[in-house]
């Protein structure tokens, strides 16, 4: 869950300085069709983490899951890997392409095997 928090709060700072997150995307000169553009693409990614994580730590507060060794093991080390990697494409302010392959690495990933295993979960239980 920690691991998971930090990468919520990591997430939340682009919200917070998205002018100089979209800015150090743009190519000098960008037209401001372009910024638009950048600008909204990061508002989507951003967006769709946030979503991402808050239903995986909504999933683990009801308790479906938390007992799952093998999806805590995946969630963790995914989140781990995505606060640091999150944290280096903000400071070094790399490309929004990046942002996309860490959100889908990093949040899509442990969001569907969390998923999954409340479904498995959820089947199993509701068998017995």
């Amino acid at each position: 869950i920690l691991s998971l928090t930090i990468q919520i709060i990591i997430t939340m700072n682009p919200f917070w300085l998205q002018e100089p997150t979209v800015n150090a995307s743009l190519p000098l000169g960008a037209s401001e069709d372009v910024r638009k553009a950048t600008e909204t693409e990061v508002l989507v990614a951003l967006s769709l983490s946030i979503t991402c994580n808050v239903l995986e730590m909504f999933s683990l507060f009801i308790g479906l899951s938390i007992f799952s060794y093998s999806t805590g093991m995946i969630s963790t080390c995914c989140h781990v890997i995505g606060s640091i990697v999150l944290a280096f494409i903000l400071l070094e302010s790399l490309s929004v392409t990046s942002l996309w392959y860490c959100f889908a690495f990093t949040c899509i990933l442990p969001a569907l095997v969390e998923l999954l295993t409340v479904i498995v979960i959820s089947r199993v239980q509701g068998g017995r």
